[in-house]
């Protein structure tokens, strides 16, 4: 009994303080596994890729899915079940480096070093380039002032279109139907777009239109989409000049029809998991549907997947409807760099590349079909080990509020040694009242400054439980009885002086703060 007692002064703050713990690393799983949305499943790992570029999907005649993308070797195509399982896969050696695209024109794989197209399984350059843009149903590129196309039996260049000029910028789009292009040309007048329909081997011009914005601003990229007699546009512009020396991204949308030339108007993208912006809208996917647009995109927003809890590039779909309301959803939610988003199924699943280190760069997938949902919510190795590097990082940041203590017991101190040196005979005989005015005083700081510790930031970031109304107060109070009860019921059993038994107190209690509350203070 006499070894329980002394036992318990150190091994109910253990326990306690490992309670703690593995309450933070609950708490950690649960963000780190956290859908990205209601409805959509966790992001699951396809394959490796050493670049990031988008990955050429293609669904087979039996329902199944190939899914073609870069490795250290060349291009490999997985092919998939309706329920994202492995039932192929076949490998093409071809040059890789980070300017590598590639593209499959019937059963020939086609790929671009930037300057040239070669056939991968013979290695036989097909033309220089001065762009290239693959698409499912057909592989353009741009030569000079000149757009072709490969043909899908021969792989003969076809020319389609003639340019304007060499530095005409081209996007082009893709339904199930057809392709379009958007040629721009830039002068002192503003921006010239063009628009045109791919119908075979002809190239029929739809529209066009002027478009300028403010001066102050500059175009970094338009998207379009088009469907029957009108286009939509969503154009993202630089400002170039801002008072705090940092670049500021706006973005505009326009739905009109051909022949009337767009009329912006600017346009938000809320974070739908925190009270700010998404920033940094780029990877773009835009389709018109019947009375608004749907994006698929990049952007920098926040995620709990992280030990600070910092905002990293994830996937999103926005809805744009055609009078400017704009409605988004998450669509991954990872710790890595999220980019090069791809739909599939009618907007049913999204593939995306997730940056990693070394190269090492991860081909995911998230869905809203059930069986991808309960798939993805399999207990797994990563998830396990992300967590646990989160709940250590914040655990080892969580120290930091040790020193914010310090205002705390460095008053009881100043008291011990004012005491030593004016009544050292008290300190001698080890008076009782020494203890429990040292307490008072360290307590009487603690609730005095207790803002320095329980900052806003840090009951925003806890949960409910560690942040309800006036609970500072009750666990400053609350840790301060226990650790009095264990110090009483232990302290018999030991020969204790009143310096010890106070040094203890405010250790311990320290100890349980930091634990409780350390990880949610940075």
């Amino acid at each position: 009994m006499t070894l329980l007692k002394k036992s318990l002064v150190w091994a109910v703050p253990v326990i306690i303080s490992i309670a703690a713990l593995l309450l933070l690393f609950a708490e950690n799983y649960s963000d780190v596994t956290e859908p990205p949305t209601d409805g959509w499943s966790r992001g699951i790992e396809l394959g490796l890729t050493p670049t990031v570029t988008a990955p050429h999907l293609k669904s087979t005649k039996d329902g199944q899915l190939d899914v073609s993308y870069l490795t250290e070797k060349g291009v490999k195509k997985d092919t998939f079940n309706q329920d994202f399982e492995l039932v192929s896969e076949e490998s093409t050696s071809i040059p890789v480096d980070k300017f590598t695209e590639f593209s499959w024109v019937g059963q020939n794989l086609i790929y671009s070093d930037y300057q040239s197209i070669f056939l991968a399984q013979s290695g036989e350059k097909l033309s220089n380039i001065s762009g290239f843009f693959p698409l499912k149903a057909h592989t353009l590129f741009s030569k000079e002032q000149e757009l072709f196309m490969l043909d899908n039996d021969t792989l003969a260049p076809v020319s389609i279109m003639e340019l304007d000029s060499e530095n005409t910028e081209i996007t082009v789009s893709e339904t199930k139907q057809t392709a379009y292009i958007m040629t721009k040309d830039v002068d002192t007048t503003g921006n010239h777009l063009r628009f045109y329909e791919l119908n075979g081997r002809e190239v029929i011009e739809l529209g066009k239109a002027d478009l300028r914005v403010r001066g102050t601003e500059e175009i970094s990229d338009i998207q379009f989409s088009v469907k029957e007699e009108s286009y939509s546009l969503l154009v993202s512009t630089l400002q170039k000049q801002s008072a705090g020396g940092e670049l500021t991204n706006f973005y505009y949308f326009s739905h009109s029809s051909f022949g009337e030339d767009p009329q912006l108007q600017k346009v938000n993208f809320p974070d739908p998991h925190s009270r700010l912006e998404l920033k940094e809208i780029s990877d773009l996917e835009m389709t018109l549907e019947e009375n608004s647009v749907t994006l698929l995109f990049k952007g920098f927003g926040a995620t709990k997947t992280t030990y600070s809890n910092s905002p990293e590039f994830n996937i999103y779909k926005a809805t744009i409807s055609l009078q400017g309301n704009t409605e988004v959803q998450r669509l991954s939610n990872t710790p890595s760099p999220s980019a090069e988003p791809v739909w599939f199924e009618e907007a049913q699943s999204a593939i995306w590349i997730d940056q990693g280190s070394d190269n090492n760069n991860k081909l995911m997938l998230s869905s809203d079909k059930p069986s991808i949902i309960k798939k993805a919510d399999r207990i797994n190795k990563e998830a396990f080990i992300q967590s646990l590097g989160k709940t250590v990082g914040m655990f080892s940041t969580g120290m930091f509020s040790i020193v914010i203590a310090g205002l705390w017991f460095i008053w009881p101190l100043f008291f011990i040694v004012v005491i030593t040196f004016s009544n050292s005979r008290a300190m001698d005989h080890n008076r009782s009242w020494i203890f429990y005015t040292g307490t008072v005083i360290y307590l009487a700081a603690a609730l005095l400054f207790k803002d320095s510790m329980f900052t806003s930031r840090l009951m925003a970031k806890a949960p409910e439980y560690l942040s309800f109304q006036g609970s500072s107060i009750i666990y400053l109070l609350g840790f301060a009885l226990l650790t009095y009860l264990l110090l009483s019921y232990g302290v018999k059993e030991r020969d204790w002086s009143v310096f010890i038994r106070l040094t203890y107190f405010i250790g311990i209690h320290i100890i349980l703060i930091t634990v409780f509350f350390g990880p949610y203070l940075l």
